[in-house]
């Protein structure tokens, strides 16, 4: 069944159509934790306060606040939208997409359950609103604004979900289209794990242009925005360090004792290359 768009049927249609494309993540949501990590439904309202005197506060629907892997549809419409634009095509913020591709670009299964799903990603989404104090060319700027403006969801004659349409905000469009975001790579989507996701986008807004980044452990916390105590959240980053899965990154753990002051994550870009030069200075001092 077909959801009526409103006033948002006056845009044109931009039908998301190209092939393998890659991912793309405006600053903002990387910077701020404006995403759950959490599996569980999170219907409480979060705020984060940044040193530099910004601050967001997140307001979820009853139906929750919009998760890291609700993010994924953003992700698949910023990459549509930006190579749309490296083409010299005509874009707009009201997007169709085949809801089978989206799956399988994100690396979800087709079955019955993944393409339930999209609604559930889709009412987060629409129902996660925003408050911001965050400065613009120098000047305080109050801001409230959400992540999409509508959603549809179109099925076949077989009742099965064929496309959906959906109404980015202004807010996030303009990100787009003023390029304010960055790629990600593509196994991004293979990561699991909320806290992963979390990382991986860290390790891509900071580390740059870089070949390395370092931060204190609860400043590492504050910008996931864990619901966990700090002794949980060292446990998870304790088992991405093992794991080692972060695409691009390689990531290390250290003790007070070792750094001599605090807690700290540190990060390593081009993984290949720093396991190979660390590998070699082994070899050396032997």
């Amino acid at each position: 069944m077909k959801q009526l768009l409103n006033n948002f049927d006056q845009l044109d249609l931009f039908v998301a159509d190209i092939i393998d494309i890659a991912p793309k993540g405006d600053l903002h949501s990387m910077e701020y934790p404006i995403f759950a990590i959490s599996s569980k439904p999170d219907a409480k309202p979060f705020r984060y306060d940044n040193p530099n005197g910004n601050w967001i506060e997140v307001i979820p629907s009853i139906n929750g606040r919009a998760t890291i892997h609700d993010k994924d549809l953003l992700l698949y419409c910023f990459g549509q939208i930006a190579e749309a634009l490296n083409r010299g095509k005509e874009v707009t913020r009201r997007i169709k997409i085949t809801a089978y591709d989206y799956l399988v670009s994100t690396n979800r299964t087709t079955d019955g359950r993944s393409y339930e799903g999209i609604a559930h990603t889709l009412t987060r989404l629409r129902g996660t609103t925003f408050v911001t104090n965050i400065k613009s060319e120098g000047k305080k700027k109050g801001d409230v604004f959400g992540l999409i403006d509508s959603g549809t969801m179109v099925t076949n004659s077989n009742g099965r979900l064929d496309y959906i349409e959906v109404v980015l905000s202004e807010h996030l469009f303009a990100s787009i289209t003023k390029n304010q975001i960055l790629t990600y790579n593509r196994d991004y989507f293979k990561l699991r794990s909320p806290y992963g996701r979390r990382m991986y986008e860290l390790c891509r807004k900071h580390c740059g242009n870089q070949t390395y980044w370092e931060i204190g452990l609860e400043t590492l916390f504050n910008k996931f925005g864990a619901r966990s105590e700090l002794r949980e959240f060292r446990r998870k980053i304790k088992e991405l360090v093992e794991e080692q899965e972060i695409p691009d990154y390689h990531i290390e753990y250290k003790t007070k004792k070792e750094t001599g002051s605090v807690e700290k994550v540190l990060v390593y870009k081009d993984k290949n290359a720093y396991l190979k030069r660390r590998i070699l200075t082994e070899e050396s001092a032997l």
